[in-house]
């Protein structure tokens, strides 16, 4: 066809569809009003109704008009799979086959690369895929996984197989491998374990009521384990809860020294724990997963109190095969990994010291994990007099100052004055409603029109309830908080009848109630957990009038996100949520909400600041001083 004729057929074509679509009877109806920007239908003058499409995160198809605010499966990302990968199933012995075939340490050592760079400050866990893939992978497979990377919702390096890699090499690599051994594929063992994460053959009911079933068992480990908490945060709480509130309270009835109590029952003061641990972290995240033994002697520790702390957070190949093989076949699960969150350092041949996981060496140092080292001294350590019960205090003593700490961030976020109180707490409710009996929850916020009830409760998830083992445990720790939304229920009830008792002014108008459950140690808050627990709530007949809001869950973090929205003069706590009832993300997390749902971006608490400084001072004073450069010459 020449040139002139093709240009005539396109001419042709484009007026045809331009015009020749449109019916006579409908052309001699209307007047056309073209205009610049106005869309219209393919083939007509009709102005389009909707004149844009767009695309949801999930598929659907809506106006452009319509504001796309997230679900909370918009917030899920799905790992690739090898069949997705290599387009094929791969046998089910495949990394049985493989890890046998590759050193323990070459397998820990990859799994400490990767898991290193996912946990590094503010790393995308996109960029750190699409680096890897390049690295690990060739030819069409890395331009597969390249490709399907471009959808945002695709995972190709995921923490719990590493995880899962990690534990299964311990249990079948061996220390070394014949020399001429065809070395094992790594990248093909790690893919073989996501493509069999999550089969499970009986996957239960899909529709939740008040019972979480065994795919919300494993929603419910998923989001325990993944969570991942800001470490300034943690090592500001570790400042106040473990070192200044038990000084500045060591008078009050059954308060214990905490840092005493730990050097009496480990024989290691919390210092060196801060510091040996404080040190290994940051040159972690400095990208150093792998350290010389001799490198720590430059800490300004003695050398049998540096071991001393090694001794509680680190563990040889040797010793972590046998807790590894100890673990109870009923108790273990995808989601099981305590030998590593025990020990998150594993000793290597040649004084080497390999970080497996950051985040496990900050929560084992910073977090609860040290009450552990208290109830459970280590074997070659004498307990001290009365150790049972002095281990018993130590604990109510953590969760005690756990609760004292939620009470000043609320305090913190109202900035409420002793002129015009906002938060009252335990003491004025039990002063206010003294009736016997009656059931106090340990704080009130008085908004305008609506009182905040606040439960403050130190209740964790069994370690059974956070892996997922098939048993009565998810129920069984849901049915403990629903005691404490007991004590809101009862508050509520008390303010409803009578606030004067309270405020000591007549009300003037009809309140407003939001219930709101805190657990400082975190709790996966997700569609199916909310549900359950509000469903079980009703069942009880708690939080049921019409002036009171849906139960609202939050963990400490959270609350200090909302602190540091206050600092710079942003919506206050009552109309965070407010806005996540009225949300898509109602039944999301508060921080999912906050954080998709508002679209705003918390800063760290000004107070962090100095705790952080607090609780890294005894690294600081270990470190070897700055070498003096001698002056050029």
């Amino acid at each position: 066809m020449n040139p002139a004729d093709d240009l005539a057929r396109k001419i042709e074509a484009i007026r045809r569809m331009l015009a020749d679509d449109e019916p006579a009877a409908l052309r001699s109806s209307y007047l056309a009003d073209p205009s610049q920007g106005r869309t219209v239908l393919q083939g007509s003058t009709a102005p389009a109704l909707v004149p844009a499409w767009n695309q949801h995160p999930t598929g659907l198809w809506v106006p452009g008009s319509a504001a796309q605010s997230p679900a909370p499966i918009d917030l899920m990302a799905v790992y690739l799979t090898a069949e997705e990968i290599y387009g094929l199933t791969p046998p089910a012995d495949y990394t049985t086959r493989q890890l046998q075939r590759i050193p323990l340490e070459n397998v820990l050592r990859f799994c400490a690369l990767v898991l290193t760079a996912l946990a590094m400050p503010g790393t995308s866990a996109r960029d750190v895929d699409e680096r890897f893939a390049n690295d690990l992978l060739q030819g069409r497979v890395r331009d597969r996984v390249l490709n399907l990377l471009r959808d945002n919702t695709r995972r190709f390096l995921v923490p719990q197989a590493f995880m899962l890699l990690a534990r299964a090499a311990v249990q079948m690599s061996p220390d070394t491998v014949p020399r001429g051994t065809q070395p094992g594929d790594l990248v093909g063992a790690l893919l073989c374990i996501s493509q069999t994460m999550g089969h499970h053959p009986d996957s239960g009911p899909t529709v939740i009521a008040d019972q979480p079933g065994p795919l919300g068992r494993e929603i419910i480990a998923n989001q325990h384990f993944n969570h991942t908490w800001s470490v300034s945060g943690v090592l500001a709480r570790y400042a106040r809860r473990w070192l200044e509130l038990p000084a500045e309270h060591i008078a009050e009835t059954g308060v214990v020294d905490l840092s005493q109590t730990y050097e009496d029952c480990t024989g290691v003061r919390l210092e060196e724990l801060a510091a040996v641990a404080g040190y290994i972290w940051m040159r972690t995240v400095q990208g150093t997963f792998l350290l010389e033994h001799a490198e720590l002697a430059a800490l300004d520790l003695p050398p049998e109190r540096l071991e001393g702390v090694l001794a509680l957070i680190s563990n040889d190949l040797t010793g972590m095969r046998e807790a590894v093989q100890r673990e109870q076949p009923q108790q273990l699960t995808e989601w099981s990994f305590n030998p590593f969150e025990r020990w998150p350092v594993i000793r290597l041949a040649g004084e080497r010291l390999l970080t497996l996981d950051p985040r496990h060496l900050v929560n084992r140092a910073f977090g609860w994990l040290p009450i552990w080292d208290i109830k459970s001294p280590p074997p070659g350590h004498t307990k001290p007099p009365g150790h049972k019960k002095l281990a018993a205090r130590a604990e109510q003593t953590l969760r005690h100052f756990s609760e004292v700490y939620v009470s000043e961030v609320l305090h913190h976020i109202t900035q409420d004055a002793s002129t015009a109180r906002r938060v009252y707490d335990d003491a004025q409710l039990r002063a206010a409603y003294s009736a016997e009996g009656q059931r106090i929850a340990d704080a009130v916020i008085d908004y305008p029109g609506t009182w905040i009830v606040i439960e403050v409760t130190t209740t964790q998830l069994r370690r059974e309830a956070a892996t997922a083992v098939p048993d009565e445990s998810q129920i069984e720790d849901i049915d403990k908080l629903i005691e404490e939304i007991d004590q809101i229920d009862a508050t509520i009830n008390a303010l409803r009848q009578d606030e004067a008792a309270l405020t000591k002014a007549p009300a003037t108008h009809p309140r407003r109630f939001q219930p709101l459950l805190v657990l400082p140690e975190g709790f996966p808050v997700n569609p199916v957990t909310l549900t359950v627990i509000r469903e079980r709530a009703r069942y009880r007949g708690l939080l049921q009038q019409t002036d009171t809001n849906p139960l609202e869950i939050a963990d400490i973090e959270e609350l200090e996100m909302i602190e540091g929205i206050q600092e710079t003069s942003g919506p206050s706590l009552l109309e965070i949520l407010r806005s996540k009832n009225a949300g898509t993300l109602r039944n999301a997390g508060l921080r999912e909400h906050i954080l998709h749902g508002m679209g705003l971006t918390p800063p760290k608490p000004a107070r962090h600041a100095a705790l952080f400084e607090t609780a890294m001072k005894p690294l600081f004073e270990a470190l070897p001083p700055p070498t003096e450069q001698a002056p050029a010459t």
